[in-house]
């Protein structure tokens, strides 16, 4: 089937890239049924914004459908999308050195929140700790609710996140902002991030030095 289907799903790798709200999974199915080229993030985003449809409807639904498929089995649910074990280990190690590590998401918290649990992600997280879609649409405001929260500087926070679009405006505040090259990011949002002087962390392995680094220098 993957062989069959490989050119449907490499495009819909490329658009999973440009995510930024719920609603953006409307989009790209409009995208795919309707066979609409979109090239780069700036045409996605121009293609969802005049897109007539009840963009908080679809987002209820969105949850609805998440959170009936969790309690039908949560442990399948969650093994949908692949465990980057590399970065899993390194934010062990990290938490073990008594760094503080928080999680900015565009979920809902309580939807993700049983994934930090030993038997899913091998490390504990309270829900506090996870700074959901309630605190903003875009993770410029999670950071600032962050350092409010916390009694941080902005330029204490390190942030890490593989849609480039959450690290623009992000790394103005001051915040230090790195690009995960792994999983759905691209290579035209590599050379974005580079001209933008974006750090971008290649690969999974490359997580923890990087940062230690990053960290031992500040």
């Amino acid at each position: 089937m993957k062989k069959q289907y490989k050119k449907e799903m490499d495009y819909y790798h490329r658009l999973r890239s440009y995510i930024e709200l719920s609603g953006d999974f409307f989009a790209i199915i409009k995208i795919m049924e309707e066979q609409i080229q979109i090239k780069d993030q700036q045409e996605f985003v121009a293609y969802r914004n005049q897109l007539q449809f009840d963009h908080h409807f679809f987002r209820e639904l969105f949850f609805k459908e998440k959170e009936k498929w969790q309690k039908k089995s949560f442990r399948k649910w969650f093994f949908l999308s692949p465990v980057f074990k590399e970065v899993v280990k390194g934010i062990q190690r990290f938490l073990q050195e008594g760094q503080k590590i928080v999680i900015a998401t565009s979920n809902l918290g309580e939807a993700i929140h049983r994934a930090f649990q030993p038997e899913y992600l091998r490390f504990e997280m309270d829900i506090e700790d996870i700074f959901d879609k309630n605190f903003g649409k875009h993770k410029a405001e999670h950071m600032q609710a962050i350092a409010k929260k916390y009694g941080a500087k902005l330029n204490e926070i390190y942030f890490i996140d593989g849609q480039l679009s959450y690290l623009k405006g992000t790394d103005a505040l001051g915040v230090n902002v790195f690009l995960a090259g792994w999983g759905y990011c691209t290579e035209s949002q590599k050379e974005e991030a580079k001209k933008g002087k974006i750090p971008i962390i290649e690969e999974e392995k490359d997580f923890y030095p990087v940062l230690k680094q990053a960290l031992s220098l500040s």
